[in-house]
């Protein structure tokens, strides 16, 4: 599904520049001329509008090499948040019947100077690490008194989904473990409330970044598989077994 976008995105889209930090890339394929498919931002600049005239859009997917967040649509307009975003470059992409339209965009840091672009390019780019120190370093251990125990210089695969009643959206990327305790708080506190007991969240440790990366770039379900090399396929953390453990209880 997601294929070389270097290449294939400079062959279908036209430039668009915003005031917010954001230079958004439309794709003007005859898929989507066919679709007539609105893309733009809104006039802050932080949000994506999508819009067909009649076939619905199925699900918006916004990625990188160490980012992907699906949003169910189901309908025939979206409008995607882009605030939560952080600097980078991204592909989106459209699925509107059998076809995914791709799109792009870069998020910058107005305040830096002289920043250079970044190609995606998702079969050499290797991961891009940010080095962070806000806790101390820690052995790593599945689960010890009911803890779960991250190597703070490690990144994780991180599986979170928000279910209501009108929608579905699932955010993935690979995240530090002063991020991941963060999200742990956040979802027991969810899954005892009556609006997010049905959320899920899910952490995975991964063994090779680059080669698991390509591999769900390509899969955005391959964290799903039952056996893979390049990460554990059993979650160190499931928000699911506290559900069970809150049903017991």
């Amino acid at each position: 599904m997601v294929k070389d976008y270097s290449l294939f995105i400079l062959m279908l889209v036209t430039l668009f520049s915003y005031g917010q930090g954001i230079t958004f890339q439309k794709n003007t394929s005859s898929a989507a001329r066919k679709f007539k498919l609105v893309q733009k931002l809104n006039k802050s600049g932080d949000s994506l509008i999508l819009a067909t005239e009649h076939e619905k859009i199925k699900e918006v997917d916004i990625l990188n090499t160490d980012y992907f967040e699906t949003i169910e649509v189901h309908n025939t307009n979206a409008k995607i948040n882009l605030k939560h975003l952080t600097i980078g470059n991204y592909v989106v992409q459209a699925r509107i019947g059998r076809h995914w339209i791709v799109m792009y965009l870069e998020k910058r840091d107005l305040k830096a100077n002289g920043l250079k672009t970044v190609s995606l390019n998702i079969e050499s780019d290797p991961i891009r690490i940010v080095p962070k120190n806000t806790i101390d370093s820690l052995a790593f251990s599945k689960r010890k008194s009911n803890q779960l125990y991250l190597k703070t210089k490690e990144m994780y695969w991180v599986v979170y989904e928000s279910k209501t009643q009108f929608a579905s959206h699932r955010t993935m990327s690979l995240k530090y473990a002063d991020e991941i305790y963060n999200l742990i708080n956040q979802i027991e506190l969810e899954i005892n409330s009556k609006v997010g007991i049905n959320n899920t969240l899910k952490v995975y440790e991964v063994f090779n970044k680059p080669k698991f990366m390509r591999k769900q770039l390509r899969n955005k379900d391959y964290y799903k598989r039952k056996r893979s090399e390049h990460f554990n396929v059993e979650p160190l953390y499931n928000s699911d077994e506290k559900k069970e453990d809150i049903k017991e209880f």
